[in-house]
């Protein structure tokens, strides 16, 4: 399913609200956003002024005005989302993070965890919501690497290797950049992010492009209580989520252009 709701301004958070509550999260769905971290003068204003302190102070530590902006509409976007959900004013809401810095808010959803996750790369963000199981989502910008060899030697598994040695042009790049964001949403999942070596998850991609989670840590039994699904959300970009446990379906939700799901 899928919307292209506007962003929220200061005149439109009803407009854009309603598109949460038009199909509100069941203990079983997922919700997968996509948004632009670029808009307005009015629009960035409007998210600055939902920010915590702490979030205000980071903002002020980018050297560049591109990397501040995007920050403040990153985390306004997820403060919307974060306060559609819970049905609480954004600015109250405390966002905490654990020893390995994954996110988590301390309010509670119709007496269920609200687990979230969020990535970014260059004006893209997506963001990931489920209850009471872990998630993990993450997106990169799809381009070729001059030390891609040297790279998959340090963080594939021996079978990725070989699968992205096989292919060449767009479908080595794409086998590539899936890999990686499976990997890794499965990592912040779990919440250990980069923590742990990325090859402690290995990936296997069938002839259809679909991506399955066969190891972790050498291990297939832990690995087949993941669920591993992955599209791109426009144009050039690639990401993928990591569930656990294989139940319910997932919806997009755009901020921006329409999201394809491989």
């Amino acid at each position: 399913m899928t919307d292209n709701p506007r962003r929220p301004t200061q005149n439109q958070p009803e407009q854009y609200l309603s598109v949460l509550r038009s199909q509100p999260l069941t203990a079983t769905d997922l919700h997968i956003w996509c948004a632009s971290l670029e808009g307005s003068l009015d629009e960035r204003s409007h998210f600055l002024s939902m920010l915590s302190p702490t979030e205000k102070a980071r903002a002020d530590r980018f050297y560049f005005e591109r990397d501040r902006s995007r920050y403040i509409f990153g985390r306004g976007i997820l403060r919307t989302l974060l306060g559609g959900y819970l049905g609480m004013e954004e600015h109250k809401i405390n966002i905490t993070y654990d020893q390995d810095g994954k996110p988590a808010v301390e309010s509670s959803f119709r007496d269920k965890t609200l687990q979230f996750n969020l990535s970014h790369s260059n004006v893209w963000a997506v963001y990931i919501f489920g209850l009471d199981r872990l998630v993990g989502i993450d997106i990169e910008h799809i381009r070729p690497l001059q030390d891609a060899d040297d790279f998959a030697e340090r963080f594939y598994s021996p079978r990725e290797r070989e699968l992205i040695n096989s292919l060449s042009g767009d479908k080595k790049w794409d086998a590539f950049y899936k890999l990686w964001t499976c990997k890794e949403a499965f990592l912040k999942a779990k919440g250990t992010g980069l923590t742990v070596p990325i090859n402690h998850a290995e990936i296997s991609l069938s002839a259809d492009g679909s991506a399955r989670l066969v190891f972790v840590a050498g291990h297939s039994k832990p690995a087949a209580l993941w669920r591993i699904e992955t599209f791109h959300p426009v144009l050039d970009y690639q990401a993928a989520i990591a569930v656990e446990g294989h139940n319910g379906k997932v919806l997009f939700r755009q901020l921006a252009e329409p999201a394809a799901k491989d």
